[in-house]
Parts: C-alpha cells; structure tokens; sequence
C-alpha cells in the first residue's frame, strides 16, 4: 500500500498526516491489545471505555449526509514501513516533507486517539457498504513494543484523552445545525423582541455580571430555558415525555425544517406571552435608552426575578411541568402566574434565592423554586416525593418544623390562588 503522505514533527515524534478510506480503516485498524500495557485488567479497562460510544458516531456516520471527524491518530509498528521523500521546487523554494509512505500489509495499527470513532466506522460499514471509498484524515506515529516505546505511545495516549476539551455549551448553541433547541435559539435571538438587539449576551456561565445594565439574560441561560420548553413542545406533539437521555439523542439529528419551524414559533408565542403578563419585562421591551436592565437588575435590592437567571430557567422549567401534568397551554399557565411576587426580595423568594445579609443570589436553591411554583398552581401536580422535597427544603432555609414549614407552603398557595 502506498500513501501520499507529509512528513511532521513536534518535540521528538515524527508524525505521517495523510488520508485514508473508511474501507481502509476498518480492515487495517486493529483494537488497542497489547500495545500500551501487558497486564491483562488495564488491557480491558482501555476496552472498557468502548462502552456504547460507538453507537451514536455509528448513527452519525449513517444518518447525517454532512458528516465529518478530526483526524485519527494511529501507531503504527512490525512490518517494514517506509518513507519515500519526493522532492520539489515551487518559486524556488525546496519542499522536503512530502512523500509516500510504503505498507508491506504486515503492519500492525491501532488507534491512539479515536478508538469509538473507529468502531463507529467498522459498525457502519455493516449498514452502508457504499460508504467504504470516503476518506478520513489520519496521522501516523510510530510505536515499538519495547518498554520505552509502549511508555512514550501511552503517553500520547493519555495527553490526547486528558486534554481533549469537548465543545462547550455556548459554541453548541451558536454553532450546532443538529440540536433544535440550538438552531431555535439562535432564531428568536434575531427575531424576537425580547431577545434581539444584543439583549442577550454570551457570557461563559448561567448567571450575569450586576454590571450588565443591558442584557435581559444569558445566551446559556435562554438555551437551558428553551430546552425546558422542549419538553412541553415534545409532550404536545407526540403525546408522551421524553426522558433526559432520550432528549441528548433526539438534539444529536438534525429534524425536518418544519419540526424547527414548528418549534421556534412554539418558543416564540411562549416568550410572547411572558412579556404580555408581567409589566417589568414589557417595560424591559419598550425601554429606549443604553441600560434597559438597570432598575431592573439592581445590585442591592436584587431586583426583578426574571432578570436572574436562577429565577428564570426554574420559571420556564415549572411552567414545562405545569403544562405536561396539566395539559394547560403555556400561555395560558403563563398569563395565570401574572399575580405572583416578581421583587426578589420579598417572600417567597427571599432567603430562598436571595440573601438579605450579603445581598447576592442564592443558586442552590433552584429545584426548590420550581416545586414552589408548581405548588403555587396545583399542588395536585407534585409527586408525595416532590411535596416532601419541597417541605424539606423550606424547613431548612427557615428553621422551621414541619408543621410550620406546610402551613407557609400553603400560605403561599392561598395568597397566589386568591390573587
């Protein structure tokens, strides 16, 4: 076999970059077996993180016409491989790394880095023959199974694996043309007036600084909120829920452009009808002037619930669960909690997400809040599980006994319902 290849090195590895076809790989790539550890238990526990991996690049390579991978990284050792310089001259300048590396087939390759993507291309060949002549990227390295090679390859192995950073949220939502809720998110950015206007800014975290007068929430805090509505958008759609890991596999496929489109105006009457009911946001909308969150969003007094994120997904997120157990709409579970206390400050929420004393937010309470919510609204929807949750929570954070605990709970169901 000979393959076009360039010639590389960094530190003191000598790398091979070149192609080669998924046909390729799947017969001359082997598993990794005795090429990093003798000691059969570490052997297995390499294989052992196989685990199911393969499987979603399997589909992906099947399902998606656009598919692509960053390159392989294979060793490469026995066998007499040989590197064959071909020198040129372009604008008179000499080029030395490029050349041909010869395979006499008895070579052994194993992966170094992309191991599942490996498996994935072995398994989906089985389904698609026809995909054997596409081509990957791969780089080459040479290994030896003497006691310093082995050590050097897993080496290489461990700093490809430990210093791999997967794509974070944020570069997901602006980027991912698979994800609904990002595509979707990223449409009501431009399009709707709550968000559009640079009114939601992409910090690298949930929560927003006190000094940003401008923005209403956060680019991770939106994406999160409109995954919650997801859930209610699925449950009207197909009649039933969809559970936390069915949902990381639905985000993997790109839907039809009418399942987005479906869902965006789904995201976008929901947003629509939070600004209709509460007149702080409104106001938010209508401001003009450089600092619309400003009064909102105050460092002291805490200021409006909507305008802290914590607040907000939990908001979104009660209002999914409302409308799943209820099948109430979301706009009409949204123009209902029009009546309930929006100052941060003041009960129920103070000492629950906001700290008096220090005047910061309280971020572990989240969960506690949507119980709260779904409460307020029919505590017929809460689980005895999610209604001993919630009781549990507020007799920590006041000290209360149960007893006491139940009657604030409910104290606060009686003022919301009477409203």
């Amino acid at each position: 076999m000979n393959i076009p290849a360039l010639r590389g090195k960094i530190g003191n590895t000598v790398y091979y970059l070149t192609n080669l076809t998924l046909s390729q790989i799947n017969e001359i790539v082997k598993p990794v077996d005795n090429e990093l550890h003798t000691a059969c238990s570490l052997r297995e526990q390499i294989q052992r993180s196989l685990s199911q991996n393969y499987v979603k690049i399997r589909d992906y390579i099947v399902s998606h016409d656009d598919r692509f991978f960053n390159s392989l990284v294979l060793a490469v050792y026995d066998g007499n491989p040989t590197w064959t310089e071909i020198r040129y001259e372009l604008d008179d300048n000499p080029y030395y790394n490029v050349g041909i590396i010869q395979l006499n087939g008895q070579e052994k390759i194993f992966p170094v880095d992309g191991q599942h993507r490996v498996h994935g291309i072995k398994e989906a060949l089985k389904i698609k023959p026809e995909l054997a002549t596409e081509t990957i990227s791969v780089i080459l390295i040479g290994h030896s199974l003497s006691p310093e090679g082995m050590e050097k390859s897993r080496r290489i192995f461990s700093t490809l694996n430990r210093y791999a950073k997967p794509v974070g949220l944020g570069d997901i939502i602006a980027l991912d043309e698979d994800d609904i809720v990002a595509i979707s998110t990223r449409s009501i950015l431009e399009c709707h007036q709550l968000f559009k206007s640079d009114r939601v800014k992409a910090y690298n975290s949930i929560a927003i600084p006190v000094t940003d007068k401008k923005s209403f929430t956060s680019l991770i805090a939106l994406y999160k909120c409109n995954l919650e509505l997801f859930k209610s958008y699925y449950y009207f759609k197909y009649h039933s829920t969809i559970s936390p890991a069915k949902i990381k596999d639905y985000l993997r496929s790109r839907p039809s452009d009418d399942e987005i489109e479906s869902f965006t105006n789904y995201l976008s009457k929901a947003w629509t009808s939070i600004i209709e009911s509460f007149a702080s946001i409104k106001q938010y909308v209508n401001y003009i002037g450089d600092e619309p969150a400003g009064s909102f969003r105050p460092k002291k007094e805490g200021g409006v619930v909507f305008f802290r994120p914590v607040f907000l997904i939990q908001f979104i997120s009660a209002i999914s669960k409302i409308a799943i157990k209820s099948n109430d709409s979301v706009q009409a579970i949204v123009t209902r909690f029009s009546v309930i206390e929006t100052n941060v400050s003041n009960a129920p929420w103070n000492k629950i997400i906001w700290d008096p004393v220090k005047q910061t937010m309280i971020t572990r309470n989240g969960t506690l809040v949507s119980l709260l919510l779904v409460n307020m609204y029919d505590s017929t929807l809460l689980s005895e599980k999610e209604t001993d949750s919630l009781e549990k929570g507020i007799q920590s954070i006041f000290n209360y006994d149960k007893g006491d605990a139940k009657k604030v709970i409910n104290s606060y169901r009686y003022r919301f319902c009477n409203k």
